[in-house]
Formats: C-alpha cells, structure tokens, sequence
C-alpha cells in the first residue's frame, strides 16, 4: 500500500492480521479481507495466529510472559469479534470530520436516521471492489439509511478523485489519520460501521461487504424491510 499519511507510533498490542510489516492483504476473523494503512498510529504486525513478533533485548522470561500475554488478549479479541459482528454501543458516536470541500461536519448530524459509516481509501483494493454494492445499497435504500463513507489515507484530491472514479453519490468525510476509525476499535480497511438513529453502534465489520451482507444486517435492526 502506498501513499502514506501522517505518522504513527507502534505499540506491542496484538492484532490478527499478516506479519507483513506495510499492511497487506488480511483474511479477518470478520468475514473479508482488509488492508492497514503503513502509517497508522496502531500496534505492530502480527501473523493470522496472532503470534507476537520477535522481542528485542531482553530475557527469555519477560519474552515468554509477553507470549502468555499477548495470548489472552487475542483469544478475547476473537470472542469479542467472532463472525464479523459487532455488538451495540451504549455510546452515540460523536467526532467531528472535514469534507473533501474543506468545510466541517460532525457524525452528530446525522441523527435520526440510521447510518451505514464506511471507512476506505483510493489505495485499498477491498475498498475498492466493495463500493458498487455500497453505492447499489444507497440508491435502493433511499432515505431510510444514511450512508457516510470517510477516507483514511488519502489527501483531500486524491480521496475526491477515487470516490468521482467509482462514481459514489453519498457523503463522504476525511479521517487521514484514522483517528475517527481508531476510537471505534477499527484497526484495518474497509471497515464498516452500522450506527442506530441515535449513533450507537449497532454492528461493525471488517472487510469487503457485499449486497446480501449488508442488506441482511439492516433488515435484521428494522432499518429497511
């Protein structure tokens, strides 16, 4: 993946994804396969097994209770996230984003109607192959579901270039740092977030979704029948 955005720091968390180091291709415990950006403040690649990388300097000891660690957090990780689905928040999602135009918005705005929040960038192959259904979704969907989708990596030309591209018609955002992404446990694109009408989490994703995926969740929440 090219193009890098911003800067970021590893840390030693474990996330399920390749143990290549620039955030390739991943087969998720989502159901799809995702891409990271290279330059997300997010931890450290690990392999689908979630095996820690090599430590450093240090002794055997402290390596091994980092194993036993990091163990557990990834078994509560995929109890967490098995299936691909997300449970319901009992916080509205509330960050604010700037337009491709410059101007601000809020996920605030968008209340009252359920929201289908897609996280992407020009430079995600899933991202791009999953668009077509999104945007099929949108147009048959109407105005009972709001679909907002916000670039991760992408600077604000090439971000409105690849949506003009893929010929997207919803509002769209930017989160060039993953910031927005990040506070909602999102480590990997595309990501989708499914959120209530009064911006709660209802149901998130990782990976390409496809027409059926995501016609069944939003029939499941009564958002379209």
């Amino acid at each position: 993946m090219s193009g890098p955005v911003g800067e970021g720091s590893a840390s030693d968390e474990p996330t399920a994804r390749t143990s290549d180091p620039q955030g390739s291709e991943f087969v998720s415990r989502y159901g799809g396969p995702g891409q990271r950006p290279a330059t997300w403040d997010v931890p450290p690649h690990h392999d689908a097994t979630c095996e820690p990388r090599p430590a450093g300097a240090g002794s055997t000891v402290v390596r091994m209770q980092r194993v036993v660690v990091v163990s557990v957090a990834c078994a509560l990780l995929l109890v967490l996230v098995a299936c691909g689905g997300g449970g319901s928040g009992h916080d509205a999602v509330d960050a604010s984003f700037t337009r491709f135009d410059g101007s601000q918005a809020s996920i605030r705005d968008y209340r009252g109607k359920p929201v289908v929040m897609n996280f992407f960038s020009s430079t995600c192959v899933p991202c791009q192959t999953e668009m077509p259904a999104l945007e099929h979704i949108h147009r048959t969907a109407g105005d009972k579901v709001t679909f907002l989708g916000l670039d991760v990596q992408d600077t604000a030309e090439s971000g409105r270039a690849f949506v003009e591209s893929v010929g997207v018609t919803w509002d769209m955002g930017r989160d060039p740092d993953a910031s927005i992404l990040q506070s909602l446990g999102g480590t990997a694109l595309p990501t989708t977030v499914l959120l209530d009408a009064d911006g709660r989490i209802v149901y998130q994703h990782l990976g390409a979704l496809e027409v059926p995926d995501l016609e069944k969740q939003l029939r499941q929440h009564g958002f379209i029948t």
